[in-house]
C-alpha cells in the first residue's frame, strides 16, 4: 500500500470521527470485553472489587491469573517461548524439558463516574522482563469517551481475531507490539473507526500514525488497519514505513469460529511477531507479508479445540537472516473448575534462511491456568 492511500485511510477516518467526540456506544464496551476475554485465554471471570472515594466513588477491579507451563523441546531447545525460532542456526536433535510461571498476571482496573462519562484505567503486569521472573507493566492505559492514553496494544493489532495458543509467543504472522499512544475510537453501531499517534516501536524520532476501519456483526468482524511512520537509517536520513492489515473472524456453525488475518507493508518488521530487521544495509526498506488461519472448535462448554497456522515471508536479507518463518498449533482446553483451565499443545515450527538453510524444531506444552 502507498503512503497516498494509508493517508487517505486516516483523513477519512477522522473524518468520521469528527462530529462524535462525546459518543461512548456500547459498541466501545462491547469491544473492550471482547479483548479482555481474549487476553485472559479463558479467563475465568472478574475479580474481586472495591469502592473508595468521596462524592464521586471509584470503583476497583483486581484481576489475574496463575499460570504453569511444562515444556519438551525436540530437535532443539527453544526455551520458556518459541521466540528463538527466528535465530535458529542448527538442530541439536536432543530433547529439552522447561517449566515457567512467567505468564502469571496481575492487573486491576478503575471506574471513576465524570461529567463526561466513566473514567477508565488499568494497569497490568506479566513476568516476561528482561531477566528470569521479572516484573514487567503489559498495559498502564486510562479511558474517557472515545479516547484512550497510555501504553496499550498497538492500534495495527488485529487484537480481536487472534487465536489463542498456549505458547505465549504466538502464531508466525501475527502483528504485535504494546506502544504508548493517543486514540480515538469512533462508533457507529456495526462500523467502527480509530485513529492513534503512537510512539514508534522501531528507532525512530517520529510518531506512527495508524487508523483501522471495521464491519463488526455478530456472526463476522472485518477490520481494515494501515500504518504509517519513518525509521532511522544508518547514514541519519529517514526511510518512509508502511503496511496495512487486513483480519476477519466469523462464526462458521455452532462452536466453531475461523480467524484468519492477512499483512503486508515495507519496514515494518518491528510491528510483527518474531521480530526481524526493519532496513537492509542501504537503508531501504524490507518487504514483508504474512498470514494466518487458525480454526477453534467447543465440543461443549469445557473442551475448546484448536488448529493455527502462521506463515510469515521477508523479501531480502543476509544470509543468516530468516526469509520464512512458519508455525502450527493445534491445542485443546479443559476448563477444569470454574476458575481453572488446562491445556495441552503440539507446536511445529520451521524457518528458512537465506542461505539456504532450513531448521525445525517440536514442542509440547502442557499448561494450568488458575483465574482470581
Amino acid at each position: 500500500m502507498t503512503r497516498t492511500a494509508i493517508l487517505y485511510i486516516t483523513a477519512a477516518t477522522a473524518a468520521l470521527a469528527g462530529p462524535a467526540l462525546a459518543q461512548d456506544g456500547a459498541r466501545i464496551s462491547q469491544l473492550e470485553a471482547r479483548i479482555a476475554q481474549l487476553e485472559a485465554a479463558q479467563n475465568g471471570g472478574s475479580g474481586p472489587k472495591l469502592t473508595f472515594g468521596a462524592g464521586t466513588a471509584t470503583d476497583v477491579e483486581f484481576y489475574g491469573y496463575i499460570k504453569t507451563d511444562f515444556i519438551a523441546d525436540f530437535g532443539a531447545e527453544l526455551g520458556d517461548t518459541t521466540f528463538p525460532l527466528a535465530a535458529l542456526t542448527s538442530d541439536d536433535n536432543g530433547t529439552f524439558f522447561n517449566a515457567t510461571v512467567r505468564q502469571t498476571r496481575l492487573g486491576f482496573r478503575t471506574t471513576t463516574p465524570t461529567a463526561f462519562g466513566d473514567l477508565g484505567t488499568q494497569v497490568e503486569i506479566d513476568f516476561y522482563g528482561p531477566d528470569q521472573i521479572e516484573p514487567r507493566i503489559r498495559h498502564a492505559t486510562a479511558t474517557l469517551g472515545g479516547f484512550r492514553v497510555g501504553q496499550y496494544w498497538t492500534t495495527f493489532m488485529p487484537i480481536a481475531s487472534y487465536p489463542v495458543t498456549l505458547d505465549f509467543q504466538g502464531v508466525a504472522g501475527i502483528p504485535f507490539a504494546r506502544q504508548e499512544m493517543i486514540r480515538y475510537t469512533y462508533d457507529a453501531g456495526a462500523f467502527v473507526g480509530e485513529v492513534a499517534i503512537e510512539e514508534s516501536n522501531a528507532d525512530s524520532d517520529d510518531p506512527v500514525l495508524i487508523a483501522t476501519a471495521a464491519y463488526d456483526t455478530d456472526p463476522l468482524l472485518v477490520k481494515l488497519a494501515a500504518l504509517y511512520g519513518t525509521v532511522n537509517a544508518p547514514d541519519g536520513t529517514e526511510t518512509d514505513v508502511n503496511g496495512f492489515n487486513l483480519s476477519a473472524t466469523a462464526k462458521l456453525w455452532e462452536g466453531g469460529t475461523i480467524d484468519a488475518s492477512y499483512t503486508n507493508g515495507d519496514g515494518i518488521a518491528s510491528y510483527m511477531v518474531f521480530g526481524g530487521n526493519n532496513l537492509n544495509a542501504d537503508g531501504d526498506a524490507i518487504g514483508l507479508q504474512s498470514a494466518y488461519i487458525g480454526l477453534s472448535q467447543a465440543v461443549n462448554d469445557k473442551l475448546t479445540l484448536r488448529a493455527i497456522y502462521g506463515w510469515r515471508d521477508n523479501d531480502e536479507g543476509a544470509d543468516d537472516d530468516f526469509e520464512t518463518l512458519t508455525s502450527v498449533h493445534l491445542n485443546a482446553q479443559y476448563q477444569l473448575l470454574e476458575n481453572t483451565v488446562v491445556g495441552l499443545e503440539y507446536f511445529h515450527g520451521t524457518v528458512d534462511r537465506f542461505s539456504g538453510a532450513t531448521f525445525e524444531v517440536d514442542r509440547l506444552q502442557a499448561s494450568v491456568q488458575i483465574d482470581f
